[in-house]
């Protein structure tokens, strides 16, 4: 059996024996240099590092400076342009309250003329006003004035009607009914002007005045044409000719205020001519025709 921890032969004893410190000064040296090496190693790394610490340093004190000039200049053209900006509204703030100012004044100015222009116009319209009522009250009196002498007048003239009732009455009463050159009983006969306006007024005839000279030759009388063929005044007769639908009649030595008589188509009485005024060369007279004749001439 082999034992558990054999010695080693002497020569291999010795030899360990005699050269072990050596060694360990050969391990302690290699690690010292190692050591030295790593520590050369990492100062030059460090000295790297710090190199290119100090490269970064710059590049940011570069980088530093440039934002700082960057950020003066946008401040300085911020700063610029905030300046242009308050110019500008104050330039514009100055003109929009010049033109308020303005137009402040204008308003105020024409509102000024309006109210000088309506107190103007008041006083026109108050003076207006006293004026109308200074001329109502006038008209006032002159219509009460007019009423009073219109009273007056329609008083008058219901007295004046009623003395021509009484005139008329009277004139009426006087006229007189003669029998005519053709033996029928005439109207009520005028022998002058006074009884011819009494007898249109009671209207029972249409009457036509005429004045017919002797030179004039025929001449229309309503719808009849009479022509006057001779007059003596001395003996108060005269002659004439009349012509009534196509029928010619001589009427001859027919006196003064004589109802000279004929008929028309149509009338169922007759017409009637009187000569009131006999001249040498004219007479002077009316004719009086029937309303019923004188509606259907009309018709």
């Amino acid at each position: 059996m082999y034992s558990e921890n054999p010695e080693p032969p002497n020569e291999i004893r010795e030899v360990h024996t005699s050269s072990g410190p050596k060694w360990i000064a050969f391990v302690f040296g290699g690690l010292l240099i190692a050591a030295l090496a790593g520590l050369w190693y990492q100062s030059n790394e460090v000295g790297k590092v710090r190199q290119d610490l100090a490269s970064t340093q710059q590049k940011l004190d570069q980088m530093q400076s440039q934002v700082q000039s960057s950020m003066t200049l946008a401040k300085n053209e911020v700063n610029e342009s905030i300046a242009a900006m308050n110019k500008q509204l104050e330039d514009s703030s100055k003109a929009a309250l010049k033109s308020v100012n303005q137009a402040q004044n204008t308003t105020k100015k024409q509102f000024n003329q309006a109210l000088t222009k309506l107190n103007q116009k008041d006083e026109e319209i108050t003076t207006q006003l006293g004026e109308l009522k200074e001329s109502s009250e006038q008209a006032n009196t002159k219509v009460n004035e007019s009423i009073n002498g219109v009273k007056g007048e329609v008083s008058d003239v219901k007295n004046d009607v009623a003395t021509t009732k009484t005139n008329l009455d009277n004139t009426i009463t006087d006229l007189k009914r003669v029998t005519g050159d053709m033996g029928v009983m005439s109207g009520l006969i005028a022998t002058n002007g006074k009884e011819l306006e009494a007898l249109k007024k009671l209207g029972e005839r249409d009457y036509f005045e005429f004045t017919l000279p002797k030179s004039g030759g025929a001449k229309r009388v309503g719808d009849v044409q009479l022509t006057l063929k001779k007059s003596d005044p001395k003996r108060n007769k005269f002659t004439m000719e009349v012509l009534a639908d196509d029928k010619r009649v001589e009427k001859r030595d027919r006196n003064v205020d004589e109802p000279v008589q004929f008929y028309a188509a149509g009338a169922r009485f007759p017409y009637e001519i009187v000569v009131n005024e006999i001249r040498a060369d004219q007479v002077i007279g009316y004719l009086s025709v029937p309303k019923v004749k004188a509606l259907r001439a009309s018709n």
